[in-house]
């Protein structure tokens, strides 16, 4: 019994690094690719990654349309016009 609880414990230690690991390339690349993404998007930027991931995505796009899009993501809580702007 003790034995697959440190097997278990381990496996779930390796996990968390894996992920840690995964989390840390996507904000690395993130920020190589859009340095500015999370200036100018610290509490949109979940809803424009889940919404409009792509800069075709966006393009011709009213604030309006884009702020209806946004607000359809679960925990977009409140408008920001001057930033989809």
């Amino acid at each position: 019994m003790e034995a697959e609880l440190r097997k278990g414990s381990t496996l779930r230690a390796k996990i968390q690094v894996d992920l840690n690991a995964l989390q840390n390339r996507f904000i690395r690349l993130a920020r190589l690719f859009f340095p500015e993404f999370t200036k100018v998007f610290k509490s949109l930027a979940y809803a424009v990654l889940k919404k409009t991931p792509l800069p075709m995505d966006i393009r011709g796009k009213t604030p309006e349309e884009l702020l209806f899009l946004y607000r359809q993501v679960d925990g977009m809580k409140s408008s920001q016009l001057p930033k989809a702007k």
